[in-house]
């Protein structure tokens, strides 16, 4: 009998997989997008184009908190890599809380909203140092234990970000399966 139990490396898949599909369906898009005019001439927001600043923001937070907890669990992880890695996330996590202020927050439940995708980006930018100590310290024990941590601030992120879009960000996201995704065998 197969065991359907999510494990750490499936989970780690399936974000990557997330992250590389939503990727995959903003880059276009945003590669075929006109330059933006300039706001001299904008009578107000543009919530298309700002759609497509968060879905890809979105994407290169997850991709890059993805890649961050794939070289913390390597066999030798190189921490000069790690760090980098963390001042991406944390520049990416800040181009994203930006562009999802800037779509415009004009009721107390939407600012609810935006305030809790800034404290789950809050709470990544502690888990990934906290990480980083570990990968430092060699204590595996406890990369083990924070790896799910991130997973989970991720995929918190993954379902909030998505819901602030109202009803045209549906469109521009990829539908992404259930966890567990089972892995072919062999």
């Amino acid at each position: 009998m197969r065991s359907t139990r999510t494990t750490a490396p499936t989970a780690i898949a399936a974000i990557t997989v997330c992250g590389a599909l939503a990727l995959g369906t903003a880059g276009p898009a945003l590669a075929a997008a006109p330059p933006p005019p300039s706001a001299a001439g904008r009578a107000g927001p543009a919530p298309a184009a700002n759609t497509d600043e968060v879905i890809a923001n979105l994407a290169d937070t997850l991709a890059l908190a993805t890649r961050f907890t794939r070289e913390a669990r390597a066999k030798a992880p190189n921490v000069a890599a790690l760090r980098d890695l963390q001042q991406r996330v944390r520049h990416s996590s800040d181009r994203l809380l930006s562009a999802v202020w800037a779509r415009g927050v004009n009721d107390a439940r939407a600012r609810d909203d935006v305030s809790g995708v800034q404290k789950q980006l809050d709470k990544l930018n502690q888990d990934l140092p906290a990480l980083l100590k570990a990968v430092q310290d060699k204590d595996t024990s406890k990369v083990t234990s924070l790896v799910p941590q991130v997973l989970a601030d991720l995929q918190a992120l993954l379902t909030s970000v998505p819901g602030l879009l109202g009803d045209d960000g549906g469109a521009g996201l990829p539908t992404l399966p259930s966890l567990p995704i089972p892995l072919p065998a062999g």
